[in-house]
């Protein structure tokens, strides 16, 4: 391949808008992320790596975000952008991206609006046949089922503002009280939680990790603390089958998607599909032992480069602090 130039950033740390302030554990899983992005890119040959000075020293790091993005996407071939899908975020930059004429790596800006969208993903998904848990309305017809339920914004990210509820009229009743806006609910799926590390293009995906997520309750929310990157077996391929299920209902997914799904008693049902970099990132590269960045780069060959399972899959430990993220999310 060609000298690629590839502009790659984290919005939420280079300074980009935010409806509220980063709390200081999130912004460590940016941070640690765009390292591990930037240090995959670098190590590639054939990309020249671009991004943004964020130490406030230099003149471009005091520019305004909007200037600075402007001009990344200008001197660049390729963006990678890494932002949430929450307050059409992601969505926005990829756009903006596509329109100065430059290569997005990332899935299309139609995808991710829907996958920012816990109602509309799930209905996606159902659509095209994937088992995903059922997600409502607060003021539409819900099922009268038995036991807890769980309340979360349609276009939050992760756990962020997730919380659990003995039964349906607990969740309805505190939707009330609250004046939440913008909420769904789901039914409460006892299971193991687990993600899938997956590049996508046209439809067609690889699964080049399986992993387990730990999460934490504590005053009824739901609080992440890392993930353990390819920390689950897929010895009868069903995991890997459910990354194809999920590429081919939402085939303009491209390079790298994450899914986080519950291991049920009936097998795994989707949760979420997260259309950029997830937590497992950071520990990818180690676990597989080949540079995960330069599998989407080669992507843009087309389908005939999608890689072949990964040969090593070592189980590594990406640990977060979340003790002071459960009260924050963006909304729109």
């Amino acid at each position: 391949m060609a000298s690629l130039k590839v502009f790659a950033f984290d919005y939420a740390t280079a300074g980009g808008p935010l409806p509220r302030p980063l709390p200081h554990a999130l912004a460590c899983q940016h941070a640690v992320l765009l390292d591990a992005l930037l240090a995959d890119l670098a190590a590639l040959p054939q990309v020249t790596l671009s991004t943004m000075a964020d130490d406030g020293a230099s003149a471009s790091a005091r520019m305004p975000f909007r200037q600075r993005f402007a001009a990344g996407v200008q001197a660049a071939d390729a963006v990678w952008p890494l932002a949430t899908e929450s307050a059409r975020l992601l969505e926005g930059l990829s756009r903006e991206i596509l329109d100065g004429k430059r290569i997005l790596l990332g899935s299309a800006p139609g995808a991710v609006r829907v996958a920012a969208s816990k109602l509309k993903v799930a209905r996606a998904l159902a659509d095209g046949g994937v088992p995903v848990v059922p997600t409502f309305r607060p003021h539409g017809a819900l099922p009268d089922l038995i036991g807890a339920w769980v309340v979360k914004p349609d276009d939050g990210a992760g756990c962020l503002d997730t919380r659990l509820f003995g039964d349906r009229a607990a969740a309805l009743a505190w939707i009330r009280a609250s004046g939440a806006q913008g909420c769904v609910l789901q039914p409460f799926v006892p299971g193991r939680l687990g993600s899938l590390s997956l590049v996508c293009c046209d439809g067609t995906a690889r699964v080049l990790a399986c992993n387990l997520e730990r999460v934490a309750m504590r005053d009824n929310h739901f609080h992440f603390l890392g993930s353990t990157v390819n920390g689950l077996d897929d010895h009868d391929g069903e995991l890997a089958r459910l990354g194809q299920a999920v590429a081919a209902a939402l085939p303009t997914l491209w390079g790298y998607v994450g899914v986080d799904f519950i291991l049920a008693d009936g097998g795994p049902v989707v949760l979420d599909v997260n259309p950029r970099l997830t937590v497992a990132y950071a520990g990818l590269h180690a676990s597989i032992g080949c540079n995960p960045a330069g599998l989407v780069i080669d992507l843009l060959r087309g389908p005939a480069a999608m890689p072949a399972a990964p040969g090593q899959r070592r189980v590594v430990s990406v640990d977060v602090a979340s003790a002071d993220i459960g009260n924050f999310g963006l909304e729109a």
